[in-house]
């Protein structure tokens, strides 16, 4: 059984949702997602901006930086374990 939510339009009966939680054209026109985990299609069906292309190299430095980091905690415990 579908979810009934009232309809706004000022009749009475209630209608069943179509395509909920997607857009059905009759949004805010020009609205898009945005922020964290929206998939822009960067790198793969557009080319990454200047930004993005900078803030991969930002993160994979990060990453890289904690993971050395990481493997230098795990050297040091071992070093202390064998003594």
């Amino acid at each position: 059984m579908p979810l009934l939510v009232p309809q706004v339009n000022g009749s009475d009966a209630p209608v069943a949702p179509d395509n909920q939680g997607q857009s059905n054209g009759s949004g805010e026109a020009g609205t898009k997602p945005t922020g964290a985990g929206v998939d822009t299609g960067a790198g793969t069906t557009r080319e990454k901006t200047a930004a993005e292309v900078e803030a991969d190299r930002l993160y994979e430095e990060r990453m890289e930086e904690e993971h050395a980091q990481e493997q230098e905690t795990d050297y040091q415990r071992n070093i202390v374990y064998l003594k």
